[in-house]
């Protein structure tokens, strides 16, 4: 859920706390349905925009709406995973960390054009320019996912999103770093009629609303379902099944997968499968943000001509040589059965990962505040130690051999820079001490005892 809101936008102003009214939260959560005042999000010209933009002032509400759904889900007597939870949020924090660094860069073409070729100039104070604003970003958007589907090498970076082998709000945060590279050449036709505080506000708003729609507990929504993009839609789009391969793009409307040939209804008798046709077996978040890009490779590889190595990268990623520009999906379960990736941790694990990650988010958040006045460097290495700790949970997840050796350096890293993890939080050095320190010793035990289990079964 990345917007191209630049770097300077987002930047200025996060030293200054905000105090936040019942109005102000009620305006908030209608943002992330899209119930919002055109008069109230139309804006003069870039500097005018919310300092902190409306998907940063949304955080707290993307949580609190994900534990929300899990107390109702637990009720129901369904346990979401928290290690695909927790991953499904890094997958997010990664993207938004990174995002701090090219946003501001990926918007300049659009910019560019605004300023340079734009054909007319729409009123920026026009009611019109706003609903023109918000129907052109939604059909760009329906196009951007399409190709994003439908384009091998643009499917490497969009793959991260589908990874999910659970259907809940954490899985709209699990997003790739890569795909905003990809996506902003769909939006620049707009530049040549529509101000660019318009686009920036209506991708906001844009991808805010697709929040909500990644959930089962929302099942129809009546004649709005005709309309609008649902829950009940979106969980077709994520499903491995046969039928719901290559359906439903929409981002708000799902009136353009109707228009396009692209919509497909879901299906009472069928059982959603979501995750990946060919599953990855691992949650390491570095691994999945990349692994794709090698598959792709490989592929074209496999070619015999220069023709078929470059459909490689361009056609789907189902297409073979002899195949539709799709390839041929009738080898799709139209009800698969697959066992879901979770190997079995000590319940302790959980309590582990989770103190950390919620110092990884705290981290993420004040980064993002403060980074207008720190050096280029400083916040590199940052959102780099962010990234390593994120990456060091999955791989606890996933079993691996080295995780507690590599999880021992990570914490005698903390313990090096506790002055400097300080600076990105909000606890004592003393508290940062004790945290790391233990992890240290925690890391330690973990490595004898896999340690002592290898020895163990090698004898045996």
């Amino acid at each position: 859920m990345s917007g191209f809101r630049p770097l300077e936008a987002r930047a200025q102003g996060f030293d200054n706390e905000t105090q936040i009214s019942g109005k102000d939260v009620i305006k908030n959560i209608g943002r992330m349905f899209y119930i919002v005042d055109p008069a109230e999000t139309t804006f003069k010209d870039l500097a005018s925009l919310p300092k902190d933009g409306y998907i940063q002032q949304a955080m707290p509400y993307f949580f609190g709406m994900i534990a929300l759904e899990w107390i109702v889900l637990l009720l129901k007597g369904k346990t979401p995973r928290i290690s695909d939870g927790v991953m499904s949020v890094s997958h997010g924090l990664i993207m938004s960390l990174t995002e701090l660094l090219t946003s501001g860069v990926l918007f300049s073409g659009y910019m560019y054009i605004y300023k340079n070729h734009c054909i007319y100039e729409l009123p920026w104070d026009s009611t019109w320019t706003w609903i023109a604003a918000a129907f052109g970003i939604d059909f760009c958007y329906y196009w951007v996912h399409r190709a994003a589907h439908e384009i091998n090498v643009l499917w490497a970076a969009h793959q991260v999103h589908h990874s999910s082998e659970e259907y809940n709000l954490s899985t709209a945060l699990r997003q790739s770093v890569f795909q905003a590279f990809g996506a902003w050449p769909f939006y620049l036709p707009m530049a040549f009629f529509i101000p660019p505080q318009h686009a920036i506000i209506h991708k906001e708003l844009n991808l805010l609303y697709q929040f909500w729609i990644h959930t089962e507990l929302v099942n129809n929504i009546g004649p709005l379902e005709y309309i609008l993009n649902t829950s009940s839609h979106h969980r077709v789009h994520h499903g491995a099944n046969r039928y719901c391969l290559d359906k439903n793009y929409a981002g708000v409307l799902i009136i353009w997968d109707r228009l396009f040939g692209t919509f497909a209804a879901e299906k009472d008798d069928i059982t959603i499968v979501y995750g990946l046709v060919d599953q990855p077996q691992f949650f390491n978040p570095i691994k999945h943000q990349l692994f794709y890009y090698g598959k792709v490779l490989e592929k074209a590889r496999t070619m015999t001509n220069w023709t078929d190595y470059a459909f490689a990268f361009i056609k789907g990623p189902g297409w073979f040589p002899g195949t539709e520009r799709l390839g041929d999906s009738s080898f799709v379960d139209e009800r698969p059965v697959r066992d879901v990736y979770n190997p079995p941790v000590n319940p302790l694990l959980h309590i582990y990962t989770l103190i950390h990650f919620v110092f990884v988010i705290m981290g993420a958040d004040l980064l993002a505040r403060s980074l207008a006045g720190m050096e280029q460097w400083t916040s590199l290495l940052i959102i780099c130690y962010l990234i390593g700790t994120m990456t060091s949970i999955g791989i606890l997840y996933d079993k691996s051999n080295f995780r507690w050796l590599l999880e021992l350096a990570r914490c005698g890293i903390s313990l090096l820079y506790l002055d400097t993890l300080v600076t990105i939080s909000t606890t004592s050095v003393a508290t940062m001490n004790y945290l790391y320190t233990g992890s240290a010793a925690i890391s330690v035990a973990g490595l004898i005892m896999d340690m002592a289990t290898n020895k163990k079964e090698k004898i045996n």
